[in-house]
């Protein structure tokens, strides 16, 4: 299959806000046969929030869809902002990656950097139940998007939050993503694990 990357604000230019939000309020991440969501966070935030936030500037989603029938298959949401990397038991070779893009913090403990935020992520099992597109392959594709923002304005790093669960902590890990910390959400009283890769 064919993957199309949608930038929602060229949706939103070319057919408005309203059929935007159309397209996003399709989007599950419930398994055909399942009460529970596998994402709140995700889904409520592509039907309620998405565009909102792209129109304001504060983090794009990106649509990812089938070319064939123009199918909504995932979406992943892209920002860039500081994040606080703690200095202890980070490797020699991060240390030296990290300060081509920050230096050590006043009290010598982190490193402030700015890097590439991935916000939001997932699949849409809202269409065959998710089948047409792999984690893998999703990453692959918000990473192309990197890249060319990169191109463009520099940078070096991307991190993430992610819940600590087995299966996302493995799937960070085995594409590459290293933990450096961890944070609660005052938001939704949550803990996240922290992970950050170098391009």
């Amino acid at each position: 299959m064919n993957f199309a990357v949608w930038n929602i604000l060229d949706l939103i230019a070319e057919y408005g806000e309203e059929a935007t939000q159309t397209i996003l309020s399709r989007f599950s991440c419930k398994k055909a046969g399942e009460v529970a969501s596998l994402n709140p966070n995700l889904e409520s935030f592509a039907k309620n929030y998405a565009v909102h936030f792209a129109m304001k500037k504060v983090a794009v989603s990106y649509i990812v869809g089938s070319e064939e029938n123009g199918a909504v298959l995932g979406i992943f949401t892209l920002a860039h902002k500081p994040v606080e990397i703690p200095a202890v038991g980070l490797s020699r070779t991060s240390i030296k990656t990290i300060e081509r893009y920050a230096n050590l913090g006043e009290s010598g403990n982190s490193y402030l950097v700015s890097g590439f935020l991935i916000a939001q992520f997932g699949k849409n099992y809202g269409f065959d139940n998710g089948r047409h597109i792999t984690g893998a392959e999703l990453m692959r594709l918000a990473y192309k998007e990197l890249s060319d923002l990169q191109r463009r304005a520099g940078g070096g790093l991307v991190y993430l939050d992610c819940e600590p669960k087995t299966p996302l902590t493995e799937f960070y890990e085995n594409l590459g993503f290293r933990r450096f910390g961890e944070r609660n959400s005052i938001k939704d009283g949550k803990r996240y694990l922290q992970y950050m890769k170098f391009f």
